[in-house]
């Protein structure tokens, strides 16, 4: 596990903790195969924003084969990338602000704006905001806001970037610093608890409502439409999709399970597509070295390729609408 960062200056905490982020692929999990290496069908629709030491780049993937083409990132470190519909991006930053793009045309370059967002008191909506995370329908977006090196005080805050409106949603819990992921387009799970025993909490955002869902996993993530789930337990452990329905029931029940593949010795990210039939995860060697493997339903959940991220440290990674 990493160190815990001590700092009496917000400001360096924050910028620490987002280069931790994008470093440790938001997990905050320690620790491959050989990261040129590249195989197999053409990843189309994949985003991975990897870090390399003080260096960060965005890459997409196009039908026309495994080498990303480079996309524009907004001025100033960028920790986390997600995408939303019509092809339109959104970005945490290093300093806990966010961004929006235009639609993505891989090889054209992109512009981006900062999401300047009030709260329905009329004040701006005040952050550091971490992890944007877009709904179902990809107008919108989750983020975690407060001190996520302590866990506490943490809020859930929605965001329209096209009103420029926010809502906030206190969390009276302590908060693994894990990204956010919709279940369907009113609900949310977020990480609770501590990463040796977290807690799926389910955050009703019509409501506010917390309820308490399944319990054990360390990170997850859904497809785009909510109705597959991908969830990992720790450090070292498989990666296992379900049916978000049979998850959140609790029976037990799985579509696929993936092991960390000879060489490599955790996943520290990974994304559905919008159907849930592809998974992407980013595997991390105990030399620190990063590589893509994505997997595809229709082919038995087998690894169908291995995109070219170089010699990453970091990814982060994602699937176009």
């Amino acid at each position: 596990m990493p160190k815990p960062f001590r700092s009496s200056s917000p400001a360096r905490r924050r910028r620490a903790l987002g280069a931790a982020l994008i470093l440790a692929s938001a997990v905050a999990l320690s620790a491959c195969t050989n990261p040129g290496a590249s195989a197999g069908t053409p990843p189309s629709g994949l985003v991975a924003l990897v870090g390399n030491g003080d260096v960060t780049t965005l890459m997409g993937w196009d039908t026309t084969g495994t080498e990303g083409v480079p996309i524009t990132l907004p001025k100033g470190g960028t920790t986390w990338i997600a995408t939303g519909r019509a092809d339109v991006l959104a970005a945490t930053q290093t300093s806990g602000k966010l961004a929006t793009s235009d639609p993505v045309r891989l090889g054209k370059t992109l512009a981006w704006r900062a999401v300047k967002a009030v709260v329905p008191t009329g004040g701006a909506q005040a952050g550091p905001d971490y992890f944007a995370t877009w709904d179902p329908d990809g107008g919108w977006f989750a983020t975690l806001a407060g001190d996520l090196v302590s866990g506490d005080g943490i809020k859930v805050v929605l965001i329209d970037p096209s009103l420029g409106t926010a809502l906030e949603i206190p969390i009276d819990r302590s908060v693994v610093a894990a990204p956010p992921a919709w279940i369907d387009g009113s609900r949310l799970v977020i990480v609770t608890g501590d990463a040796a025993a977290p807690i799926a909490t389910i955050v009703d955002t019509g409501s506010g409502e917390l309820s308490d869902g399944p319990s054990g996993a360390r990170l997850l993530a859904t497809s785009a439409n909510g109705r597959r789930v991908a969830t990992m337990a720790g450090q070292g452990a498989p990666v296992v999709i379900r049916d978000t329905a049979g998850w959140l029931s609790g029976d037990g029940s799985s579509i696929a399970s993936i092991t960390p593949p000879s060489g490599s010795t955790t996943a520290i990210a990974f994304a559905l597509d919008t159907s849930g039939q592809r998974l992407v995860i980013a595997w991390q060697a105990a030399d620190g070295m990063v590589s893509l493997a994505v997997h595809d339903g229709g082919s038995d959940w087998r690894r169908v390729g291995t995109p070219k991220i170089g010699s990453a440290k970091g990814a982060v990674v994602a699937w176009r609408r």
